[in-house]
């Protein structure tokens, strides 16, 4: 199986990105009949590893952010039948990293029951995923702790402009969430009293 086990259905791996010089994270939904990547990068074994979890499911890629295509176009070279998905709002640039097969909107239902929430600066959506009390986050939040233990927001000068005033206002919505677990593209996810964690990074 690709990665570990985080609960039932919900997978996490890393893998050492090239560009970035660090280990970045990637996640999987496993359900019955469907397999949904989440900002994924893979090397080496990690593609024997996908194709043993994927089996006969369906396949299907998401990313935050353009950045986070990662393997999006290899997946999609290796299984062709892979839908690769983009926010419409930054389809073009992630058009220019993998072949987009379905474009989607902020609060449209996802596979795997995610839901897009945003509008974010620089065209970046995070996930919820309700059925697991869970946000996928690519480069907004950031975890800070070996074990998981927090969240820290993304440095400004990433924001292409915007101010981290503009962030914590795009993010405060979350708060409303029944957050158990922040799952980060970057650092530890968190894995318990998620919402508790999302309260301290915008306070």
């Amino acid at each position: 199986m690709l990665g570990e086990e985080l609960r039932p259905g919900l997978r996490t791996w890393t893998a050492h990105h090239e560009e970035w010089g660090q280990d970045v994270r990637g996640f999987a939904i496993v359900e019955d009949e469907r397999l949904i990547l989440v900002d994924p990068l893979l090397v080496g074994g990690q593609w024997d590893d996908l194709a043993a979890t994927r089996g006969g499911r369906a396949l299907d890629v998401l990313a935050t952010i353009h950045y986070h295509v990662r393997s999006g176009a290899e997946v999609r070279e290796r299984h062709p039948d892979a839908r690769v998905w983009a926010f419409e709002g930054d389809r073009e640039e992630i058009a220019e990293r993998a072949p987009v097969d379905r474009t989607f909107g902020i609060a449209e239902e996802l596979p795997g029951g995610l839901i897009a929430i945003g509008p974010l600066p620089r065209e970046e959506v995070v996930f919820w995923d309700a059925a697991r009390a869970a946000l996928f986050a690519g480069d907004v939040l950031l975890g800070d702790g070996a074990e998981g233990a927090g969240l820290g927001l993304c440095p400004e000068p990433w924001l292409d402009g915007a101010s981290l005033g503009t962030l914590r206002a795009g993010l405060a919505p979350l708060l409303k969430l029944p957050v158990e677990r922040v799952l980060t593209a970057h650092g530890a996810p968190v894995l318990a009293d998620g919402r508790a964690a999302l309260a301290v990074a915008l306070a």
